[in-house]
C-alpha cells in the first residue's frame, strides 16, 4: 500500500470537493467530528458513561477530523504540509525544543 502524504490528501480532497466545497459546512463537520472524538475520550477516561470504545473507533473519528481539517485547507489552496513545517520550526524555537520536525525528517 502506498504511503499517504498530506499533499496527496489535499489534492484528492480538492478534486473531491471542487467548487462545491463550502468552508463553513466543512468547519461544522470538523467541529462535529471533534465532538465525537471528545466523547470517545471521555468514555475511555471514565468521565462519561457509555460502551467501551475500541482503538479502531477512535482511529475512525480521528481520520474524520483530519479529513475535514485538510479539506478546509485544500479548498483554500493552503499548502498544509509547508504550514505544519513552518509552524513547528517557530514552536521549536519558541519553546526551546531540541529538534524540529524538519530536522527530525532528515533522520
Amino acid at each position: 500500500m502506498q504511503e499517504l502524504s498530506i499533499n496527496m490528501l489535499e489534492s484528492y480532497l480538492r478534486e473531491h470537493y471542487g467548487d462545491t466545497g463550502n468552508e463553513q459546512s466543512l468547519f461544522m463537520k470538523l467541529v462535529e467530528e471533534m465532538g465525537e472524538v471528545a466523547e470517545l475520550l471521555n468514555i475511555r477516561a471514565g468521565r462519561k458513561a457509555g460502551d467501551a470504545c475500541s482503538d479502531n473507533e477512535l482511529a475512525e473519528e480521528l481520520a474524520d477530523v483530519i479529513h475535514y481539517a485538510v479539506a478546509i485547507a485544500s479548498i483554500n489552496n493552503i499548502d498544509l504540509a509547508a504550514s505544519i513545517l513552518e509552524k513547528d520550526q517557530r514552536a521549536a524555537k519558541k519553546y526551546n525544543h531540541s529538534i524540529n520536525l524538519t530536522d527530525y525528517m532528515k533522520g
